[in-house]
């Protein structure tokens, strides 16, 4: 949106998901789709947005976050990005009385509790432990050990009693509810029908929860 000479740091905000928009709307020309909704899902969050053929902008930002009380909301054109905190990282944990998915991440070190640096449970774990991410294509081993650990040690703060599979499964569903939710954001909410649009999926993670999402 500006050329080098006229760059300054608020136009950075988000320029790594707004890559993500561009080059989903570049798959979506290559494969002869006029409407697409791209579903980024990194390691500490999943961006969502939407085309049908032109970007859409947003000209006001809020990026203080729900923790940063001081906060700031920028006024420069953006491309329009939903982000939710439900990435590959983020913790999965029991408040007192109901299961939770983020907002806080384990990050890459220690990382999630596979990675056998005494991380927490994270989605990257339930994923593993339920088979949806294979060890063997990993580059370093992964100790689903300690994620057994960890689902052991949620069991035993909740009253009621599951399986370490149920409970795997029940955070999963909660992570794709907060991702679809802010598909329906950018789509329904805006007046927009999903179901006319292709999802895209890509980043690191997405792909383990787009048929998900999209049913």
């Amino acid at each position: 949106l500006v050329d080098a000479h006229s760059f300054i740091g608020k136009e950075s905000v988000l320029s790594g998901p707004a890559g993500g928009v561009v080059g989903c709307a570049e798959v979506a020309k290559m494969s002869g789709v006029d409407k697409v909704l791209g579903l980024d899902m990194g390691g500490t969050s999943t961006d969502v947005c939407r085309y049908d053929g032109h970007f859409e902008y947003r000209f006001e930002t809020d990026v203080s976050g729900e923790e940063n009380e001081g906060g700031a909301r920028l006024f420069t054109p953006m491309l329009n990005i939903e982000t939710v905190a439900s990435g590959g990282g983020s913790i999965c944990w029991f408040d007192g009385e109901l299961p939770r998915v983020g907002p806080q991440s384990a990050g890459a070190d220690p990382g999630p509790a596979c990675y056998g640096k005494g991380g927490p449970l994270t989605i990257t774990d339930l994923n593993v432990y339920l088979g949806r991410i294979l060890p063997d294509n990993f580059p370093f081993p992964l100790h689903v050990d300690a994620i057994e650990k960890r689902l052991e040690e949620i069991l035993r703060k909740i009253p009621k009693k599951y399986t370490k599979e149920e409970l795997a499964l029940g955070f999963l569903e909660i992570a794709n509810s907060l991702m679809a939710n802010a598909i329906k954001k950018i789509s329904l909410a805006r007046g927009y029908d999903p179901r006319e649009y292709a999802l895209v999926a890509f980043g690191g993670a997405a792909p383990q929860h787009a048929c998900a999402i999209a049913v």
